[in-house]
């Protein structure tokens, strides 16, 4: 069986000096955030970053808020001050003390499945620090403790080319080969004193598989008022749905029943543009309240997208400025006010097929020195051959891993 999830985090961090000053605030001071918290915050941003995104170009589009979200948690660590506090509104974390980082931790180690289960889902986190280079033991505790990060030395001053390889290489090793070339070419020079990584690996296939025999090739009517004819796949069963005058909602379960896909399809062909602009949390909330199990024809094309973002201005624009300039305060990672953060990089791909979903992403954080039963009827159809909107999600924690928007399906 193939691997499904991947979320693969690296952040590059570049620093100098260190000191003992205290990383995290007293959590004596402040409420302990919860996990349900931290989902609800992971799950905001998910659709801040969304409506950010789309509002630009109606566009195949495909990204892992947790895998962004997991990157800059880890950052957020080493944040101070007024980067701290535009960090954690941007990314509606908890308050900057050791009980957030613990409960994150804890929640990526729910999302662990173990081998035993019906599919296997694994998180690998690594931070790579120069050799001879000494980090705050605090910030770096936070890092091995809470996100259980091995570490590993490295010589990114005299050997860029080399590090970038080992790292690179490690990261196509545990996303199975799916994300390539992370970091990329001159990301690692003489500045550069550590790179944060963290990948999760998921393996599953559909609850109810499409026969592949009813997959035939139909019309997709794309947002430039284009056809395409692609593979559509086809099946009658019977699943948790609900609807509202402007969309339906369907979701599509993953063996074992601990994942699904959530698929938002506008009512009109050419009805993504509106809904991106209206969409939110609260929508995917009131389809869990009042979501029903019904008989369902199905038609969903199959699919594969491989999408790649420099992400500096979407969150700039989303109010996370100085951690970009020159007022950066990281001096929770080395004391000092020495570090901001050049590039934050993105890339995802995905793949839908009668069998199974596979998907993968993958984030860089780079950074230098400043200078839910139905009444007996009719089924539903529920015919995505235009534009839609998708969620793929846990379903205890309801964390969303990915989310993106098909336009125009690409063949497999």
């Amino acid at each position: 069986m193939k691997p499904l999830f991947i979320l693969l985090v690296a952040s590059l961090l570049f620093f100098s000096a260190c000191t003992q000053k205290e990383v995290i605030q007293d959590v004596s001071t402040v409420p302990a955030v919860t996990q349900e918290q931290i989902v609800e915050g992971l799950n905001i941003f998910a659709f801040d970053f969304y409506h950010s995104i789309t509002k630009q170009a109606l566009e195949n589009t495909f990204y892992s808020p947790l895998s962004i979200s997991s990157a800059l948690a880890m950052t957020y660590a080493g944040a101070e001050g007024e980067t701290a506090k535009q960090m954690q509104k941007v990314f509606h974390y908890g308050p900057q003390n050791s009980n957030f980082h613990t409960e994150f931790g804890a929640l990526t180690e729910s999302l662990r499945v173990s081998e035993k289960s019906d599919f296997e889902m694994n998180i690998a986190n690594a931070v790579w620090v120069q050799n001879s280079y000494k980090l705050r033991k605090k910030y770096i505790n936070i890092v091995k403790e809470k996100y259980l990060a091995d570490a590993r030395e490295m010589n990114f001053i005299s050997q860029p080319g080399v590090s970038r390889e080992i790292i690179n290489k490690w990261v196509s090793d545990k996303t199975a080969d799916r994300i390539h070339d992370l970091i990329p070419p001159n990301a690692i020079n003489a500045m550069t004193r550590m790179i944060l990584t963290n990948a999760v690996y998921f393996n599953a296939e559909w609850s109810h598989k499409f026969n592949p025999k009813m997959t035939k090739k139909r019309s997709f009517y794309c947002m430039n008022e284009e056809t395409v004819e692609t593979d559509m796949m086809y099946q009658r069963h019977y699943y948790q749905y609900s609807q509202t005058s402007d969309y339906q909602m369907l979701e599509l379960t993953y063996k074992g029943y601990e994942y699904s896909m959530l698929i938002i399809l506008p009512r009109e062909h050419n009805g993504l543009s509106k809904l991106n602009k209206k969409i939110s949390c609260k929508d995917i909330a009131k389809h869990d309240s009042s979501k029903q199990e019904e008989d369902i024809l199905v038609y969903l094309p199959k699919f594969r997208l491989e999408t790649a973002y420099e992400l500096n201005a979407y969150l700039m624009e989303m109010g996370m400025t100085d951690a970009f300039t020159q007022q950066a305060d990281f001096s929770g990672m080395t004391g000092n006010k020495d570090l901001m953060i050049s590039a934050v990089i993105h890339k995802a791909f995905i793949e839908v097929d009668e069998e199974k979903t596979e998907a993968a992403a993958a984030t860089a954080v780079v950074m230098k020195l400043t200078s839910m039963a139905p009444v007996q009827m009719a089924p539903i159809e529920f015919r995505a051959d235009h534009p839609f909107m998708f969620i793929i999600r846990n379903q205890k924690e309801k964390a969303i891993l990915f989310m993106g928007q098909l336009t125009t399906p690409k063949e497999l």
